[in-house]
């Protein structure tokens, strides 16, 4: 059987391409998440807050929400902007995309 040396590239290439054009987006927000003096490095996910008033530093480049259950299923309360902080009275848990 004879192979082409076009026909040998080809499929290293076809695959890495698909590799690339597949590849998600990354999942965490760059930068610190402080709550209550506890400070999450590029955090993602629900965070189970330890106290309904609870003091929200978002020190990431993406906006995280505050919710009022504890796994973040409900719509949110608030919204804290990249950058921004609040106080908070009746979060339980805090998404960040």
């Amino acid at each position: 059987m004879k192979t082409t040396r076009r026909a040998a590239l080809g499929v290293p290439l076809m695959t890495a391409a698909a590799l690339v054009l597949t590849a998600g987006p990354a999942t965490a927000a760059n930068g610190d998440l402080s709550v209550n003096d506890k400070t999450y490095t590029n955090p993602s996910g629900c965070f189970l807050l330890d106290w309904p008033r609870s003091v929200i530093d978002n020190l990431t480049d993406e906006d995280v929400e505050i919710h009022d259950t504890a796994d973040c299923s409900e719509p949110s309360l608030e919204v804290i902007e990249a950058g921004d902080d609040t106080l908070s009275t009746d979060a339980q848990s805090i998404y960040v995309p």
